[in-house]
């Protein structure tokens, strides 16, 4: 019984969410060019804009799980619609559309990090990770002044597009005008933390099959492994993105000469 109850629920899914062929038009505005990704809150397509011939991105919200997925959806919005800034896609509009809550927005032309690491091998020592990083930190500075945290900093939400670093995806996005502010902001800070892990270890090669903790397995300056214990919250963490701002650039300073 549960097995049939399983396979209808999915055939109920694929029958509302429906999701549109190559060369649709949507709305009398977007050519679908190709689906970008299909994850759990939506439908990311690759669209051309009619009028203008441009290229956009356009997202279609599931509706078999509306209720979850319309808070994901008001909150990518708002937050794209607040925004104004050169690393962060901005918001087009948002329609409807054959019953399909959709919204458009910049198209950023580029790989994102978890394929630049994992398929096309790209490699950062800890001077050019720390550089990297600042970028992005100046980014999340930006939404936090703005009253945003993006609460899913993570290396295939961040893309690199002609040396320049764009942070997408805020379908988890959260204001920072509430009394859970403070464990909010640490959640990114920590995402961040587990972020320059990550573009660390590229230049990781692994000589043993034992697992060790990465102080072990990265050599480190000893600036860098601060920064690190304490965006991890393994030390006292930081309270603001400027002091890690400012904590990185010293470290830069110190790696580079």
């Amino acid at each position: 019984m549960e097995l049939i109850y399983w396979l209808m629920k999915r055939i109920c899914q694929k029958i509302m969410d429906k999701t549109y062929p190559s060369q649709s038009i949507l709305a009398e505005r977007y050519k679908i060019e190709k689906v970008l990704g299909d994850g759990s809150y939506g439908i990311a397509y690759l669209c051309i804009e009619l009028e203008s011939g441009s290229k956009c991105v356009v997202k279609q919200m599931r509706k078999s799980k509306k209720k979850e997925n319309e808070k994901m959806y008001k909150q990518e919005t708002a937050a794209l619609q607040l925004f104004d800034h050169p690393s962060i896609p901005y918001l087009i509009e948002t329609f409807t559309y054959e019953g399909n809550h959709f919204f458009s927005m910049e198209f950023i032309e580029g790989d994102n990090l978890e394929d630049l690491l994992f398929s096309k091998k790209k490699v950062f020592n800890e001077a050019e990770a720390l550089l990297f990083f600042r970028q992005l930190l100046e980014i999340v500075a930006y939404t936090h002044k703005q009253g945003i945290a993006h609460c899913d900093i993570r290396i295939p939400n961040v893309m690199l597009s002609d040396n320049q670093i764009y942070l997408i995806d805020f379908g988890l996005s959260q204001c920072l005008d509430n009394i859970h502010k403070k464990e909010i902001v640490q959640d990114d800070f920590f995402d961040l933390g587990d972020f320059l892990l990550f573009i660390l270890y590229s230049t990781y090669d692994a000589k043993s099959k034992k697992n060790r903790p990465w102080t072990e397995e990265l050599h480190l300056h000893n600036q860098t492994t601060g920064i690190l214990k304490k965006l991890l919250q393994i030390e006292q963490p930081y309270s603001n993105v400027h002091e890690i701002i400012t904590d990185v650039h010293h470290a830069i300073n110190v790696i580079s000469y």
